[in-house]
Formats: C-alpha cells, structure tokens, sequence
C-alpha cells in the first residue's frame, strides 16, 4: 500500500482550457513550449515530447495506442473539465459536514465546524488543492431523523457537494448509507458511536473502530489474560441482534486450534438472572468473562459474584459502561478491562501542538474537545485524499487515494489504514483496567490492533 505523504511527484494541470493556452506555457524548471492542440498532445503521450520537443521528466509514463484509442483519449481530456463531479468548480471544492447546530448537541456540533473551517482556512491560505479553495457547507439538523435527511437530500440536489467530512451520524448511519449510496457521495470521517456492519457497500471511510473491533480486542485481551492455556472464556449478552453480531465476530476470531474452552450463555432482553449465572460461574471456575450488556446487568453480576467469592477477569465495551465502576466489590480490582475507540494517548505533541495553534488563531471553544480532534482528523484525512487524487479530481479518484493509504499519521488518531475491503482507519481499542483503590482506569499497555 501507498503512504501518500511520501509523494512529491505532483500530477500536472491537464484541463483542456490549460493546455491549449494560446501563451503557451512556461515550467517551474524552466522549461517552455507553446500551447497543446490534439496533435501535440498525442505525441506527447506517446513519446514524451511537448510541442517544442523538450523531453519531459522520467516519471511521466509512456503510451503506445491505436489511432482510434488515442482520438478518444484526447476527446476525454477536451471534455474532462465540463464533466465534473457536484461540488467541483474551476477554483473550488464544496464540500459538506451534517450537524447538530442547535438543542442538546448544539454546541458540540458548532464545535466540530468551527475546528473544520480553521483548518479549511489553513489550507486555503497556502494555496488550496491544487489551486482549489476548500468550501464547507454545514447542513443543519432537523426536528426530526426525517427533517434532517430531508435536509441533507435538499443539499445534495441544490448546493452540489463533492463529499461529505466530519459529519455528526449517531442514530442515523444507516439513512445516511442509504442516501449516499443513492447520491454516489463519498463521506470521510463521520462521527458515529458504531459504524455497524453495512458500510461495505458505500465509500465511507471512518476513522475509529465501531463496537465489533473492540469486542474482539476484549476477547483476544481475555485469552491472554486467563490463568492457563486451558482457561475459560465466557461471552454473555442478551439475546438481541446486535448483541448476536458482536458475538459472532468474537467466536470469527476464535484460533481453531485453541486450546482453552469458550462458551457463550445468553439470556432474555431485560431479564438477567445475576444470582444464577454468578452460581454456574463459580461452578465452572470461569476465568475470563465478556460482558456485553448495560451497566445495570454488569453491576448486577459483579456483586452476584462478589457474593459467592468468585472474581474472573471481566471485559466490557466502555459505550455499554455509561458511569465508571468504581463503587464495584473490591475484589475485582484491577480485574476489570473496559475497551475505548479512542483516549487522549492518541494525540501526539505534534498532533496538540497544532490543534493548540487552530484554537489560537481561531478562537475555538474550550469545550466538546474530542468532537474538534475527531472533525480535524477527518478534515486531515480528506485533505490527503484529495491530494493523492491529483489535479483532475472526482469522486472515484478520491476514494482511490484514501483506499491507499497505509499507516496515515494524523496525530490526533491511532495510524489510519484503509483499502478495497476495509473502510475503518483504526481497527481495535484501548483498554483500561478499573483501579478501585485509587478510583482510576490505567491504561493497559498500547492500541491493541485486530488483524
């Protein structure tokens, strides 16, 4: 895979309008030629020679075709310009954010779109992409799921967006599939609590992993933290299709060659029975539990085992643990791992150093600083896409770059890997222990990635 920073051959201006200057044109390197027509420009693609038959560099690649091959290349590029993707001008790229502008998430979403535009600004300031400004269009929230889809249609349709970044999907990702399935609209970034299952189909790119990647981070943390090589590990959760997902992604992950045992025990929706399930727990001198229901179930469960001394470690995904755990029984101290898409190890000094610079220079809010990282990786992340997508820029080309990205530094963010098959960045979790001397999460060692 390719690490697009490493680039720095950049794709020139092919616009018909630019190569058939009637001034002709003049290099950086110095080097001078009059203005293209389609004669001198099949010669060029075939030998390397620009209309004054000056050679151009080595890494432009050579091509030999047939006559009515040729004729239709050079009829694409005369036309390339006038067929450009929505949102797509001679000077700019439209691109579009979808957020709660206003109510309960009003302020995180202001958040999120004031740390895109400074960073939108930033690039704009040096020149743009290519010589092309970047635009954010923020969509507003709805009253309603149906008002703001109605909303993000009415953009797509009216205002032309290349692509969406950084936007605000929680509760409404697979809509927004749906939608940008049918618009052929890229989203880079989105900021969602769980990217689900569905996103194969579509050309999103997220950047933090959804609650299967850290289900099976817990579960491979659990193995290796069993007593011996012939431990037990125990998946719990309520019987329910999301819950029956993220089981069957830990049992993928099982090695066929285990040599512990696992089993999985679900119970009714709602209707744990904690005092019978701590009983044949101890019983069967479980080692490792993955806990994958609410935060009421697990405290249920920790005093039921508390109650018949029988301390396993347990292993939950921390968007299931809405308050910390410190008031549980003390003999599962340190015993505890909870699972996090993201923590504050993420941002490097580089990463701090220009997020600090932004706030600065732009006055952005001191609050919802999560929400400003995570729009500012994505703005990064679409940033390097477009560059890698080169001058004549579309949507596939874009998608293409971001596909090729291997180990992309954001500085905000875990490395950031993507491809054909795979359209999460960061795949895995952090974990922490529950400290419930000190009532405290330690983190426990470095991002653990699933491979």
């Amino acid at each position: 895979m390719l690490n697009i920073s490493s680039c720095d051959v950049l794709p020139p201006d092919i616009r018909w309008s630019e190569l058939t200057k009637t001034y002709g044109h003049v290099h950086e390197d110095g080097r001078k030629h009059p203005a293209f027509d389609e004669n001198s420009l099949a010669r060029l693609i075939r030998t390397g020679l620009d209309p004054a038959s000056n050679r151009l560099d080595t890494s432009m690649p050579l091509y030999n075709m047939s006559v009515e091959d040729m004729d239709s290349l050079v009829d694409y590029i005369r036309h390339l310009e006038h067929d450009w993707d929505p949102g797509i001008g001679k000077d700019s790229i439209q691109v579009g954010t979808l957020l709660p502008l206003q109510g309960t998430q009003g302020e995180l979403g202001q958040a999120m779109a004031q740390a895109m535009l400074a960073y939108f600004k930033e690039i704009n300031e040096r020149g743009g992409i290519f010589g092309r400004k970047l635009e954010l269009l923020a969509i507003p929230y709805g009253s309603s799921a149906e008002a703001t889809l109605a909303s993000l249609q009415a953009a797509f349709e009216q205002e032309g967006v290349f692509a969406l970044v950084g936007a605000y999907t929680v509760g409404l990702d697979a809509q927004i599939l749906d939608l940008l399935r049918e618009q052929k609209t890229p989203m880079v970034g989105p900021f969602t609590l769980n990217p689900g299952d569905a996103f194969l189909n579509a050309d999103v790119f997220y950047i933090y992993p959804g609650f299967t990647e850290q289900a099976q981070a817990l579960a491979a943390e659990a193995v290796g933290r069993m007593k011996g090589a012939s431990g037990t590990l125990v998946v719990i959760g309520a019987e329910d299709e999301n819950v029956d997902a993220l089981v069957a992604a830990i049992e993928a992950r099982q090695p066929k060659d285990k040599t512990y045992t696992s089993e999985t025990l679900r119970y009714p929706r709602g209707k744990l029975d904690a005092a019978a399930l701590a009983q044949s727990l101890q019983q069967s001198e479980s080692d490792a539990l993955v806990f994958l229901g609410g935060q009421a179930e697990l405290e249920a469960l920790l005093n039921a085992l508390d109650e018949v001394k029988h301390y396993p470690g347990v292993f939950a995904l921390s968007a299931f643990v809405r308050q910390p755990l410190f008031e549980a029984p003390v003999g599962f101290n340190e015993r505890i791992y909870l699972a996090y898409p993201t923590t504050t190890s993420d941002v490097t000094e580089a990463g701090r150093a220009e997020y600090m610079k932004l706030a600065e220079k732009y006055a952005l809010p001191p609050g919802h600083l999560q929400g400003q990282l995570a729009a500012l990786a994505a703005a990064k992340l679409l940033e390097v896409g477009l560059r890698g997508a080169g001058r004549t820029l579309n949507r596939e080309r874009l998608v293409e770059a971001i596909e090729a990205l291997y180990r992309y530094d954001t500085g905000l963010t875990p490395p950031l890997t993507y491809g054909p098959n795979r359209r999460i960045g960061a795949m895995g979790a952090h974990l922490m222990k529950v400290d419930l001397v000190n009532k405290t999460n330690k983190p426990v060692g470095e991002w653990r990635e699933v491979r």
